[in-house]
């Protein structure tokens, strides 16, 4: 398979569908933080994570449902959607800034990651994982965001510019990878 780099994989989306990424997470997000804060004092950083990506998988479904060549697919639990035409399958999670996830280590999370073959996915289509960045008390919306897990690591990782930052004829996303310290 050809190497894809970021900026070809970000085009082959297209802008349309990186607004959906972002209105996606700060949906999801905003939707658990509207719950009552009697419950939500109760919850802790799994609880929280778990509530928001049930309502990303949601606001996912709803927008992409009647979608042409959007596939939503569910392979023993992992839920992505393929959007066939740019060759790309999608997950949404919470990450770090790194665009790193943490999750319990399925053998079809794990081979997600690694960009391996898994049912039903044409072995072709890049894996990117879609989804937010929290700041450090767990309360507010850094930024939503994309990556391209690889393994353990990430290769690269693209900060959606919400909507009301942006500037005519800039990209609406922006590399935010952590460059590697050789020493």
């Amino acid at each position: 398979m050809p190497y894809r780099s970021m900026h070809e994989i970000l085009d082959d989306l297209g802008d349309d569908l990186i607004d959906d990424f972002d209105a996606i997470a700060r949906e999801a997000h905003e939707k658990y933080r509207a719950y009552d804060p009697s419950v939500l004092i109760e919850h802790d950083a799994r609880a929280q994570a778990s509530c928001t990506y049930t309502h990303m998988v949601a606001a996912a479904d709803r927008r992409f449902v009647a979608r042409e060549g959007v596939v939503p697919l569910e392979i023993r639990g992992l839920k992505v959607w393929l959007f066939e035409g740019a060759g790309i399958v999608v997950r949404f999670k919470k990450m770090d800034e790194d665009g790193r996830t943490r999750n319990y280590p399925t053998k079809q999370a794990l081979a997600f990651d690694r960009q391996l073959e898994l049912p039903g996915i044409p072995p072709k289509p890049v894996r990117l994982t879609a989804g937010y960045l929290l700041d450090p008390s767990g309360t507010e919306l850094v930024r939503a965001q994309i990556s391209r897990p690889e393994g353990r690591s990430v290769l690269w990782c693209g900060a959606i510019v919400p909507r009301e930052e942006r500037k005519a004829g800039d990209r609406i996303w922006i590399d935010v990878t952590r460059q590697s310290r050789f020493g």
